[in-house]
């Protein structure tokens, strides 16, 4: 028993052969395929390594730019330019509320509609300005007339006026609304735009602001 016990563990063993059946099973059982994962590179990841190579010798320093961050950043500069074009073309077609070069100025406002400070009435500065054909003049007093009809009639207060569009809230019909923003358009475009005012422009705004004071004369019978 003892001798038994002693025996070389190789004269135990035996040899179990492989028939070519037994490899074929073995080939097709899933249980040993085994495929290594196919980590596709994007090309982000190949601008990421680029960029992490350059600025790493460029600094002398290890840096790792990953492919996802640099999409992101992508899009996001995409999105910010295109909100940026935007605004552009707001600006330039004078859309936009907020533009800083449609702002009129409250203090020349007051001036203007102070009767203390403005001995001359507006209509005599119409009539000189059309004797002159100073066009650009008569664009912006068809504009001031109209406020201060709004202003004498009490339909605005001028005191919370500090662009064009703070007169539209406060004209809540657009009976008046419409022929008076008509009129301030002009305004914008020959004052602040790309509009030279000419002849043609002042016969339009002055039968624009003859509809206008129809306008408030019939919101006065309302």
């Amino acid at each position: 028993m003892m001798s038994f016990l002693y025996l070389p563990l190789g004269l135990m063993a035996q040899d179990r052969a492989f028939t070519e059946n037994n490899v074929k099973l073995l080939q097709e059982d899933p249980d040993f395929i085994y495929k290594l994962p196919q980590n596709q590179i994007s090309i982000w990841d190949h601008i990421g390594m680029w960029l992490s190579d350059f600025m790493s010798n460029f600094f002398d320093n290890d840096i790792y730019f990953e492919g996802d961050f640099l999409r992101d950043i992508f899009w996001v500069l995409i999105v910010l330019i295109v909100l940026w074009a935007i605004y552009l073309f707001l600006k330039s077609n004078k859309l936009l509320i907020f533009s800083s070069a449609d702002k009129i100025i409250k203090s020349d406002l007051t001036k203007i509609y102070t009767e203390n400070e403005n001995l001359i009435p507006l209509s005599s500065q119409l009539k000189e300005a059309i004797s002159k054909n100073d066009y650009h003049e008569i664009v912006r007093l068809y504009y001031l007339l109209a406020i201060d009809k709004l202003d004498q009639k009490k339909i605005i207060n001028l005191r919370k006026v500090d662009h064009h569009n703070d007169i539209l809230l406060q004209l809540k019909d657009d009976l008046l609304k419409t022929p008076f923003h008509s009129i301030g358009v002009y305004f914008q475009y020959c004052w602040y735009g790309e509009f030279e005012a000419n002849e043609t422009i002042c016969h339009q705004l002055e039968t624009m602001y003859q509809n206008f004071e129809t306008a408030v004369e019939q919101h006065e019978k309302l």
